[in-house]
This record gives structure tokens, sequence and C-alpha cells, in this order.
């Protein structure tokens, strides 16, 4: 089993079939919605999707096929070193726990596969050094 990100966009069209029942029954893959926004035009939403490697890739075929758009997420969240302090704002907002602080050295630590792109951590940031690129 793995676990990939994805980001769909789709449009009224596309609204008419349920994209996530179709991926479970038809793939056998487990969809964890982590974000979406969705309105009468269409929308997007941030997918997790559990499977095997075979059946996600079907599964994203299909999804293609029908026309929705299916871009993989990896490290979709940015953290500019640079302009970071460590000051831990982002640990203390972050709803997936994804942000973590080293007790050795108390420097910011991210773990992608833990974030669910909500943005809490952009409007915590003092510094704003956390971007999404979704």
């Amino acid at each position: 089993m793995v676990d990939r990100k994805y980001k769909f966009i789709f449009n009224d069209h596309d609204m008419q079939e349920s994209i996530t029942y179709a991926l479970v029954t038809k793939f056998d893959l487990e969809p964890n919605i982590l974000r979406a926004e969705i309105d009468d035009n269409g929308g997007m939403m941030i997918v997790r999707l559990r499977g095997s490697e075979e059946n996600i890739d079907n599964g994203i075929d299909y999804l293609k096929q029908i026309g929705t758009d299916a871009i993989q997420l990896n490290k979709h969240i940015v953290r500019d070193h640079d302009v970071c302090i460590d000051c831990g704002s982002c640990v203390s907002v972050c709803p997936a726990r994804a942000f973590s602080i080293d007790p050795d050295s108390w420097e910011i630590h991210l773990n992608f596969e833990k974030c669910i792109a909500c943005g809490s951590c952009l409007t915590a940031c003092p510094t704003h050094a956390v971007t999404l690129t979704i």
C-alpha cells in the first residue's frame, strides 16, 4: 500500500459523477479528502489516495479520461529557511502536526507527508516564511 496526494480540479460537468465513489468502487482506493472548495461551477479537492501503485495509476488515468485534472502533490508546502525564525507559531496551529520542534536544536522541522494543505501555518507565521504551492 502506498499513499499519494493529489489536487483534483473539475468543472460542473465532472460533478455529475462522484469521483471519490468511483475511486473506491472501480479501483479499490481509499480516498481521504484533506481540503475541498466546491461550488456550482466545479472546484478543487486535495485528496490523499491509499492503495496499490497500479490501482492509483489506473484511478488517476480514469479521472483524466473523464476530464478531471489530477496533479500529484510533492512537497506542496515550502518553508523559507532564510526567513524562518523558528518561533514555533506553525507548530502550535497545525492540526495535522506536520511541524515539530527538534528538542536539541530548537529548529522547526516539517513532515510533508502529514501536511493536509489547510493553510493554518500561512496565517500564523509572523515572517511569512511558509507558502503553499497548490
